[in-house]
């Protein structure tokens, strides 16, 4: 969804905004779109600080899962399927024997990975009221025979709810766990419309939740009504961290994610001990690890784990006077910061340089393939009230 990223207009959320992008750009985004830009955005999440992936689904994951594996990070990546029209969101819908189809053949294919391991595949399926009960229930199925994540959106938008609702009687958490999809390696992404009943599914079951607030927060999901994430850490669900994709967040610093997690809840709940730095560098590494079953050999720093390691310059002004280390990393900082990036014990970036791929050589492509986007989709770039010079 790289090639996406700027496109949409801004006052599109939710539902218009899903029709928008699917409709309009995702149908004539080609392979070669999705390695470029695939490794354009690794690079810049690379260079914030981020060592490790769980993707949304490419509609081309074979070429992708090929093309991005030589740039050191460690990546989990899917083909991104659905099987049941909601809200007039049809495009790229497929039937239910082809995306089991297409997942399972992917997962047989890379079931060894590449890159010594460290690129994988993994079943997605997209969610959000998107996916028959068939669906849902063959793809947990599939994800337990392979022994690996079963990853989708849920509960992002209130349509959605009441959509699941009225087909099922069930809210969406409520409806998984009647199907018997809850689990230990089941990643649900968003997850803005929870209730305390659902919640204690999701803790009964050890599902992981992956909040990203600054999707949230642009399509306007209605984090500050709505957002029980503190519920939920409370409740010991594991909570990570995410950006989702560039078309929807446009950006993937994690530590600005971090920065948002830590400071909204502060003010949407009156409270400042609400959330905190240090949650938040929680949710974004050893809850991440453990949501992807990684967290005896990730997510800390610690005798026996991989060496995955961060190194970030605090002699900058954004970092002086320096007191508090970890309160400057998340309210103060950006991944500007990050100077060194170790993965596995290799050095992928140092001095902010990428060792791996060619960075000028990626970013140049993958601008000249913009082009063929805006030919193709024509869509005007440019939505605004001002005169553009």
């Amino acid at each position: 969804h790289h090639m996406h990223k700027g496109l949409s207009p801004e006052n599109l959320g939710g539902w218009p905004w899903s029709n928008w992008v699917h409709s309009k750009i995702a149908t004539v985004v080609t392979k070669e779109d999705e390695i470029w830009s695939g490794l354009a955005v690794l690079i810049e999440t690379l260079k914030s600080g981020t060592t490790t992936i769980l993707e949304a689904g490419s509609y081309n994951p074979d070429d992708v899962i090929e093309g991005v594996a030589e740039i050191g990070m460690r990546l989990i990546i899917g083909r991104r399927v659905f099987d049941q029209v909601i809200m007039g969101h049809s495009s790229l819908v497929q039937s239910t024997d082809e995306c089991l189809k297409l997942n399972d053949a992917f997962m047989s294919k890379y079931k060894k990975g590449l890159a010594d391991g460290r690129v994988r595949p993994h079943v997605n399926i997209v969610g959000l009221g998107r996916c028959t009960d068939r669906l849902l229930i063959e793809s947990k199925k599939m994800a337990d025979s392979y022994g690996t994540v079963l990853n989708l959106h849920l509960a992002a938008m209130i349509e959605e709810v009441q959509d699941t609702r009225g087909k099922t009687g069930r809210r969406p958490v409520e409806h998984l766990n009647h199907l018997g999809v809850l689990g230990k390696n089941v990643v649900l992404v968003h997850m803005l419309h929870v209730n305390d009943q659902e919640i204690q599914m999701l803790k009964e079951h050890g599902a992981n939740v992956c909040h990203c607030p600054s999707t949230a927060l642009k399509l306007v999901y209605g984090l500050s009504a709505f957002g029980r994430f503190p519920e939920m850490l409370n409740a010991g669900v594991n909570v990570v961290l995410g950006s989702d994709a560039s078309d929807c967040a446009n950006y993937q610093d994690m530590i600005r994610v971090m920065y948002l997690a830590a400071v909204l809840f502060k003010d949407y709940r009156y409270d400042p001990d609400a959330m905190g730095a240090e949650t938040a560098i929680e949710m974004a590494t050893i809850n991440g690890a453990r949501a992807l079953g990684m967290e005896k050999e990730i997510g800390s720093l610690e005798k026996g784990k991989k060496a995955d390691i961060v190194i970030v310059d605090m002699s900058g002004p954004d970092w002086i006077p320096l007191y508090n280390p970890i309160q400057n990393l998340i309210y103060s900082a950006s991944g500007s910061s990050v100077q060194t990036v170790i993965i596995d014990g290799r050095i992928v970036m140092e001095d902010r340089q990428v060792k791996t791929v060619d960075e000028e050589k990626i970013l140049a492509k993958c601008q000249e393939l913009s082009k063929g986007i805006l030919k193709r989709s024509g869509v005007n770039p440019i939505h605004t009230r001002w005169k553009v010079v």
